[in-house]
């Protein structure tokens, strides 16, 4: 399996090196993979029919945004965890200070879920070998990803 990356600049605008661009690396997707499109593999590797498939995907869908509302976090089996989050304004002197009106949105967010080997965490959602290729439009190959 592998991911391409892309190399990005990005100009400096403060500090020493203002003005200055310097040079990273950033992944490149080559698509995604509609919920059509996912029915349509996992019905080919089972016995639900792709309909099946969307009509539980969207019960689940439904599921999420109702427990989530009710104020659970949602673990989704190895995915990880949906919760929501609060975008807030800076801490208050005294607890009595804080309330409600200090949270500015509510946003989903989602941790990964993982297990810890030898002290790394190894990520459910990451395979286990990994090769890095440098994107190159001209030999763009977009059947691995959907494999």
């Amino acid at each position: 399996m592998s991911k391409a990356y892309k190399v990005v600049g990005k100009k400096i605008s403060t500090g020493d090196k203002r003005g200055q661009v310097v040079y990273t690396v950033s992944p490149v997707s080559y698509g995604i993979l509609t919920t059509d499109e996912a029915a349509r593999q996992i019905s080919a590797e089972s016995t639900a029919t792709p309909g099946d498939v969307k009509a539980v995907l969207d019960r689940y869908a439904y599921y999420v945004v109702e427990n989530l509302k009710k104020g659970y976090s949602i673990e989704l089996l190895g995915f990880g965890t949906l919760y929501l989050r609060f975008v807030k304004e800076k801490g208050v002197e005294t607890p009595d200070k804080a309330n409600a009106s200090m949270v500015k949105a509510v946003l989903p967010a989602f941790r990964p879920s993982y297990n810890v080997v030898n002290g790394a965490r190894i990520y459910s959602l990451v395979p286990n070998k990994i090769t890095l290729v440098k994107y190159n439009p001209k030999t763009e190959d977009k059947t691995e990803d959907k494999e």
